[in-house]
């Protein structure tokens, strides 16, 4: 039972900016799905509704349950959402050429590797709590590293980059606060940026129509070729990293370091270029000039910026969006319902919105500040990186700064993996909230 006590330590600040949130979602939801010709509405407010109704039961629920709970169950956690995200990877109801949800009778799907992300963050927290001492140590980032690149790889076999692309600064942010090298941050870093360089400019070369001219770009096309001389410099890695533990030297270091950064970079670049389908590398390419594709991936940011630069500062009012309310907009009840609240409100409109997800990331980093323990504290940072990185992602892509990746901006848009998801993480946020005045 929840006594009087329980009640005085919830954060009512935290779960009124989550309902508001939530409403002016629905509100937003309802408006982007009005036709103003046959005065009819697509209905989608409605099951958003009774997603947001299940999902505050979640949410108190969690609430309530000993948090610490999490992290003693945290590898079951972790293992049964894989499993299930596993089975939906190769079994799931396929969506938009996408095969990221598990139907139900008909009567709804559920989007496993939305969970995943819930799951990814408490083993993390429980992993990096139990290493804290050997935190600085390279070695300890590759168990990390796994955990977070086995789910990223089946969502990516999907697939579903959007949703794979939050987990890596989710992985880096907790990795940070638990105390990791930024030195080998960095290392990880530019394994990233090799994987991501090498494919997009191949990408680009054949979209412009460039052939040949360049011995090393033509190098990198031959995947077969690549991959050979990735693996051999892999074992000559693992081999001077292996001698390492016998011969402490300087120069074996200066070896497998960069070496690993170097073999792993053009081992996963193959990886894109096998598994990415050309319209997600081109949608990374669009970002940078819209003007490349404006019939197709161009197409969805130019109509956003419209959208937004029609709201001007006080916006078009409810229900008068014009692009919203005849069609030019797409996906405007999920990835693109910033720029439909953008238009309608305006400017006003988007500050307000804008301000209460800033009020939530602050009380989630309070929260994660003022934890018991570490476990409690990293667990709130991963939740409340989950929320931040889905609203810089999904925000930069309706304005243009960042690639259209099908993020959806949790709390507001529609779709109701990602709201149960979020409500959950929030309960869990008022578990470390109430439990930090338990001694």
């Amino acid at each position: 039972m929840i006594g009087r006590d329980s009640l005085n330590k919830i954060d009512y600040t935290l779960v009124v900016a989550v309902l508001i949130l939530v409403a002016l979602g629905i509100l937003m939801i309802y408006s982007s799905g009005f036709d103003p010709v046959d005065k009819l509405n697509n209905g989608l407010y409605k099951k958003q509704l009774i997603w947001f109704v299940f999902g505050v039961v979640l949410m108190i629920g969690i609430s309530i349950i000993n948090y610490q709970t999490l992290g003693e169950y945290s590898l079951q956690v972790y293992v049964a959402v894989l499993i299930i995200l596993i089975f939906t990877t190769f079994l799931g109801s396929k969506v938009r050429n996408t095969r990221a949800w598990l139907s139900f009778f008909g009567l709804f799907s559920i989007q496993p590797s939305e969970f995943m992300k819930l799951a990814l963050v408490i083993i993390l927290a429980k992993y990096l709590e139990i290493r804290e001492r050997d935190i600085k140590r390279f070695r300890e980032l590759l168990i990390p590293a796994a955990l977070t690149a086995v789910p990223v790889g089946f969502i990516l076999l999907q697939p579903d980059f959007g949703t794979a692309i939050i987990f890596i600064p989710v992985m880096f942010t907790m990795l940070y606060v638990a105390g990791a090298d930024v030195s080998h941050l960095v290392s990880i870093l530019l394994i990233a940026a090799i994987a991501i360089v090498v494919p997009m400019m191949l990408t680009y070369r054949e979209w412009i129509g460039a052939e040949g001219g360049n011995l090393i770009l033509e190098f990198f096309k031959d995947v077969n070729l690549l991959l050979i001389v990735s693996l051999l410099l892999l074992g000559i890695t693992a081999v001077a990293f292996a001698l390492n533990f016998f011969i402490v030297n300087k120069w074996l270091r200066r070896i497998y370091i960069p070496g690993a950064v170097i073999s792993l970079g053009l081992l996963f670049s193959v990886m894109i270029q096998k598994f990415f389908k050309e319209y997600q590398k081109k949608r990374i390419l669009v970002f940078l000039n819209p003007d490349l594709d404006p019939q197709g991936s161009g197409y969805n940011i130019i109509q956003s910026k419209i959208a937004i630069g029609s709201g001007r500062f006080i916006g078009r009012g409810l229900l008068k969006g014009s692009q919203a309310q005849l069609g030019f907009l797409p996906e405007k009840s999920s990835d693109f319902i910033f720029s439909v609240v953008a238009e309608e409100w305006g400017f006003i409109g988007s500050i307000v919105l804008l301000g209460l997800f800033l009020l939530i990331i602050f009380k989630g980093i309070q929260i994660s500040i003022e934890a018991k323990d570490k476990f409690g504290a990293l667990l709130a940072c991963g939740i409340t990186s989950i929320f931040f990185f889905h609203v810089m992602v999904n925000i930069g892509m309706v304005v243009g700064i960042m690639p259209v990746t099908g993020l959806p901006l949790t709390f507001v848009s529609y779709g109701g993996s990602n709201l149960l998801m979020s409500m959950l993480a929030v309960g869990i946020l008022l578990s470390i909230r109430t439990k930090k005045f338990i001694y």
